[in-house]
């Protein structure tokens, strides 16, 4: 299970906040072409479409002042993180982490 964000609240905010209350939770895994053995290789990023759209194959984002195409990939694994999942999470271990992670906008 994992989600994107967008705006102030990053992807490592929620990382700290989960571990504060020993959850553990992990970044989206990071594509191959950024991998050091793979990165001589070219990739397939697909096809552009309207960047409001997250389908899309690119993403133009500002970091940093600068602009920057990212890949559906580069933008998943900037902007998201991989929360708890398990079969053994009860209904009382899901509303711990959503309120954590809600907690964040308050």
């Amino acid at each position: 299970s994992c989600m994107t964000l967008s705006g102030a609240i990053r992807p490592i905010d929620v990382m700290e906040a989960l571990e504060a209350e020993n959850i553990e939770s992990r970044p989206i895994w990071k594509p191959m072409h950024l991998q050091p053995f793979f990165e001589k290789y070219d990739f397939v990023s697909g096809y552009e479409v309207d960047a409001s759209e997250l389908v899309a194959a690119t993403k133009e984002e500002v970091i940093d002042g600068t602009s920057k195409t990212l890949s559906v990939g580069e933008w998943l694994f900037e902007n998201g993180v991989c929360l708890p999942s398990d079969t053994k999470m009860t209904d009382q271990d899901l509303d711990r982490v959503v309120g954590i992670i809600k907690g964040l906008w308050s």
